[in-house]
């Protein structure tokens, strides 16, 4: 393998790497802001943001 391919495969691992991390991320995000929705203890104005913030992400993720 060559010095170029060599170095396209390094980034692409990176680039692999990177999107499952940003992946992660916005799953735990997703799941801490649902749990914060479905807190009978939060208050509504902490609900109400947990729901703007999934919708946020809804539409700039696919989520359901």
């Amino acid at each position: 393998m060559n010095k170029s391919q060599e170095t396209r495969r390094k980034n692409e691992q990176a680039r692999r790497e990177r999107h499952e991390r940003e992946r992660a991320e916005v799953k735990a995000q997703v799941l801490a802001l649902r749990r914060v929705r479905d807190d009978p203890d939060a208050t509504p104005s902490e609900r109400l943001e947990a729901v703007k913030m999934l919708e946020d992400m809804k539409k700039q993720y696919v989520i359901i």
